[in-house]
């Protein structure tokens, strides 16, 4: 989907990580319209299945830093009794 992501994670004590993914705006924007909650979901979605990721997703924000060209996304990820997830089903 995208080339350029650049993904850092932090794992706290509860098991649970903080996942920033930020990716060139230009790149965003030949797939999304506009920077929004759906948006987020759906890239965050894509982005875990491309790295066969099977973590669930909660509290997802998304921001557009124009001054850098970016957009963030932040998320809390979670490998809750290690089950699989699959995005694809909706």
């Amino acid at each position: 989907m995208f080339t350029n992501i650049k993904e850092m994670r932090k794992k706290r004590e509860n098991g649970i990580y903080d996942l920033t993914i930020e990716i060139p705006e230009r790149e965003f924007f030949k797939v999304y319209d506009s920077v929004n909650n759906n948006a987020a979901d759906d890239l965050l979605r894509q982005y875990l299945v491309d790295v066969q990721d099977d973590a669930r997703f909660d509290n997802v924000k998304i921001k557009h830093n124009k001054n850098r060209h970016t957009i963030r996304l932040t998320s809390e990820l979670s490998y809750y009794k290690n089950e699989h997830t699959d995005y694809n089903k909706k």
